[in-house]
């Protein structure tokens, strides 16, 4: 033990200065991964989500939605919550806290390769070279472009939180082998497992690989292993029992898991032949990254034998290991083990294939290359091929994240390499639609009907760019065929109550929001619109009850604040509407139209001294703002602050010169300062652009002969 501990404390310098190479080397590759826009699934799993919404109470943020994709993966949804209470939806932080997870797991691996490496198993066979092996291991998989979706895809934070845990709790276990303190690390593996349970569902093979890692490097077989650390066994094992409820409760992912979702098991099994002989090539050799492998399965075992029987050579000479060369053997395991969740008979439907699965696997292969590589070379020689083959692949990691940069770059890069793949015609569609593009997105949006006919989100996205463009009624044709192929497809059902009310039936969208919002009870849109479209109907208490709802899901909405002051205005609570529109000034302070609706309910409430700064902010904020002007210009006008009455309706008819009412009201105050021929002329013009304005006519007429100066018009 004493030997051992000798040599974990020596050069400690170096092991720092390693640590500091692995971050450094992380950053450089992954700094240009900050501003990549929400993707794919970090639609659902985040800009939709409204269990991030807030921290408390905690119970919502526990039990995503069933469409999050953070269902069952409490701890993930719990970090993304953290994200929005910090930033909301601003990208960066998402991507520094992917990057800062991605920086910890690399130390934790570093540190994992150093303690096996000085076990006694190993001790001898690589005196001298622990560091440098361990060092090359994590730099290389550090900076690996293969990990590039793990790091820079949001939503798979799964991955780099369960490998996290995954590793942790192995690195407890090999802490504990000669600890006077086993206890302690035994159950910091526990809690690390229990963790990880609660992250991924590919955390479920923990307890097994330790025992495998047991049997290969500390106790040299499984009864040894079993007799000696029962109760971190019994610990581990226990962690399957919350396992299973999150599995259960999360409904089999909504259907997109599991036996009896369209998908035969010997398919999805035949299908991972070819991707895991598709992810070992991409562990060698990096080119030709795809983000979406589409939902294609394969049905002829002819078309993958020669894979089938790679997969199968290699099975079978991982078992062999197992039994002649059992730290060999356990390379194998890892790399096949942890894959076995995602990539053996289980369907997962959406998904058939994904690189982001090779996060943890893929630290067997290079592990194995490091070892092999420092075999055969010195230490300065094998140092300069890693820093080499670690700064290439930094640099394709860089290159790969490019792509990232815009959801148009990556779905077109998808669709150049995966031409047949339907999901990334209607992405991409929805990307250029975002972009103002719509013809070319309405293009790609039949290109993915024309691959799947019975695409609903297609026939949905196809509509909601049509009815961006004016055209409700066809919107409304769409929005029915995808309700025909999924008729509880909610987010259809509300935007067809959305093209409804654009072609004023909101009396016949009100149903439609109703329905939908028993299919997603939570969601913020559906309640809102139906909230306006009851307002727009009279029903003024209903609609009150649906902006509340919207805020106790997000009290930082600041259109429902807006809307639900305005409601509180229409029944004369005007306090409570002050309140409301308030709010949404302070949540929207960049917003012009924010601060003068605050402004209008600070009016109608008798505070014009506040009045008269809202408006002012307003304009700041958008100078050619003329009804801002116009209502500033009454406030000053009820105020008694004539002078600047007059700029400000000058900077309203400056703006829009046709105003008559902005006439009428500047000859009233112009009249009151005895600026009669002024008042006159603004008089006329108020009636050359309206004829028919009674009040300007009466006002005109009444500044002969009489000294009553009219009221503003409000």
């Amino acid at each position: 033990m004493a030997d051992r501990q000798a040599l974990v404390r020596e050069s400690p310098l170096a092991a720092r200065f390693c640590l500091l190479v692995i971050i450094g080397a992380a950053v450089a590759a992954y700094h240009n991964s900050f501003s990549g826009p929400f993707v794919f699934d970090d639609i659902p799993g985040i800009v939709d989500n409204p269990s991030i919404r807030h921290l408390w109470p905690i119970t919502p943020v526990m039990v995503p939605p069933l469409t999050s994709g953070t269902v069952g993966r409490p701890i993930e949804n719990l970090s993304l919550a953290f994200n929005y209470v910090l930033g909301g939806t601003s990208v960066a932080g998402y991507h520094i806290v992917n990057l800062l997870l991605h920086i910890a797991v690399a130390l934790v691996l570093f540190s994992l390769g150093l303690q096996t490496l000085r076990l006694p198993s190993l001790r001898g066979r690589f005196e001298g070279k622990a560091r440098p092996i361990a060092f090359a291991t994590t730099l290389l998989w550090t900076v690996h472009p293969l990990l590039t979706e793990s790091v820079t895809s949001v939503i798979q934070r799964s991955e780099l939180i369960v490998g996290l845990f995954y590793l942790v709790t192995l690195y407890a276990v090999v802490r504990s082998f000669d600890s006077t303190k086993k206890a302690f690390w035994y159950g910091c593996a526990i809690a690390a497992c229990l963790l990880g349970m609660a992250s991924k569902e590919v955390m479920a093979t923990a307890p097994v690989m330790v025992l495998l890692y047991d049997r290969a490097f500390l106790s040299g077989s499984f009864k040894k292993s079993l007799r000696q650390r029962w109760p971190l066994y019994l610990g581990l094992s226990a962690t399957w029992i919350p396992l299973g409820l999150l599995i259960f409760f999360a409904s089999d992912r909504a259907g997109t898991v599991g036996f009896g979702h369209g998908v035969a098991w010997w398919a999805y099994a035949l299908t991972q032949c070819q991707a895991i002989v598709r992810y070992l090539s991409l562990a060698v050799w990096p080119r030709g990254l795809v983000f979406d492998y589409g939902k294609d399965v394969v049905k002829d075992f002819a078309a993958v034998w020669p894979q089938a029987c790679i997969v199968l050579v290699l099975l079978g000479a991982t078992a062999h290991a197992m039994f002649r060369q059992p730290k060999l053997g356990f390379a194998g395991c890892w790399f096949f083990g942890i894959l076995a969740p995602s990539s053996s008979v289980i369907p997962l439907t959406t998904q058939t294939m994904a690189e982001h699965r090779m996060y943890l696997p893929l630290i067997a292969v290079i592990a194995i290359a490091a070892v092999g590589l420092f075999a055969e070379a010195n230490k300065k020689a094998g140092l300069a091929i890693v820093t080499l083959v670690a700064a290439l692949l930094g640099w394709g990691t860089m290159r790969r994240n490019e792509v990232y940069r815009s959801a148009i770059s990556l779905w077109s890069d998808t669709i150049a390499k995966r031409p047949g793949n339907a999901r990334a015609y209607n992405h991409l569609g929805n990307a250029l639609d975002s972009a103002g593009r719509r013809s070319e997105a309405l293009a790609n949006f039949d290109k993915a009907l024309q691959l799947r006919p019975d695409y609903a989100m297609a026939y949905y996205n196809k509509a909601e760019t049509i009815l961006r463009m004016g055209d409700a009624s066809v919107a409304i044709g769409f929005f029915d065929r995808a309700l025909r192929i999924e008729p509880h497809y909610f987010k259809a059902l509300r935007g067809k109550g959305d093209a409804l009310v654009q072609a004023g039936q909101g009396d016949a969208a009100i149903p439609l929001y109703q329905e939908a919002l028993k299919l997603q009870p939570d969601d913020s849109d559906a309640a809102r619109s139906l909230g306006i479209a009851l307002l727009k109907a009279g029903r003024i208490s209903e609609a009150i009850e649906q902006f509340e709802a919207v805020l106790r899901v997000d009290p930082r909405d600041a259109r429902a604040h807006n809307n639900l002051g305005y409601a509180y205005s229409r029944v004369g609570r005007v306090e409570t509407a002050v309140e409301h529109l308030g709010a949404a000034a302070r949540l929207e302070p960049e917003s012009a139209e924010a601060h003068c609706n605050y402004a209008a309910a600070l009016a109608r409430a008798g505070r014009l001294m506040d009045t008269i700064g809202e408006y002012r902010r307003a304009i700041t904020l958008r100078p050619d703002h003329v009804a801002a002007y116009y209502s500033l210009g009454n406030a000053y006008a009820q105020t008694g602050q004539l002078s600047q009455a007059v700029a400000a309706y000058e900077g309203a008819l400056k703006n829009r010169p046709e105003y008559p009412e902005a006439h009428n009201n500047l000859a009233t105050v112009l009249r009151r300062l005895g600026r009669l021929e002024e008042a006159r002329e603004h008089y006329r013009l108020a009636l050359q652009y309206r004829p028919d304005y009674p009040q300007a006519r009466r006002n005109l007429a009444a500044l002969v002969g009489s000294q009553d100066v009219p009221a503003i018009q409000e």
